[in-house]
């Protein structure tokens, strides 16, 4: 773990309002424009001749010369730092949420110490103390890869914490590859 950046939780929250975007959940056949969602974070635009587009449930980038690509992430520029990372990350679940592949990651869901300590404060937090943090986390894997872990804190039904972790493609690019995990659950 190399560079490590440690984050609040409110750094995965949309920190811009620039263009409308369309609801969720989407109900009509045609193809819906998704640029706007990445517009909403600071550090990330789109690369020239780009865009993204919800066709059919599903989230596709679209350049004006070559056509569709399924991996969306590749059409998404950013200044490389530790919170384009991480909006990125955040970004990709935004983008997901349109799509038949959601993963409910919401911001509002994601946790770190501080809002521990408040759900604590409030006695609405059921685990007992932990020995780690929650505080969203950028690093430099051992191949040098970007990398963003957070954890989510979801209270329909059982009570859960999820951990996410985000491997982003070395050179500049925001493709990544995701893994989720069930990290606690309270019954």
């Amino acid at each position: 773990m190399k560079n490590k950046t440690i984050f609040k939780r409110e750094a995965t929250f949309k920190n811009q309002i620039n263009f409308p975007i369309p609801p969720i959940p989407l109900k009509t056949e045609e193809s819906i424009r998704l640029d706007g969602v990445v517009h909403q974070y600071s550090q990330l635009s789109l690369k020239h001749g780009w865009s993204l587009l919800c066709s059919n449930n599903d989230v596709v980038a679209n350049h004006y010369e070559r056509g569709d690509e399924e991996e969306f992430m590749l059409s998404i520029a950013g200044d490389e730092s530790p919170l384009s990372y991480v909006q990125a990350a955040m970004c990709y679940h935004h983008l997901l949420e349109y799509s038949h592949r959601r993963t409910d990651v919401i911001s509002q869901a994601i946790i770190d110490d501080d809002y521990v300590r408040q759900l604590d404060l409030l006695r609405k937090w059921k685990l007992k103390k932990v020995n780690r943090s929650f505080n969203p986390l950028f690093f430099y894997d051992s191949f040098m890869h970007p990398a963003v872990i957070f954890f989510t804190y979801h209270v329909e039904g059982l009570e859960v914490i999820q951990k996410h972790v985000h491997r982003f493609d070395v050179g500049g690019s925001y493709k990544l590859r995701t893994l989720r995990r069930t990290w606690a659950t309270v019954s």
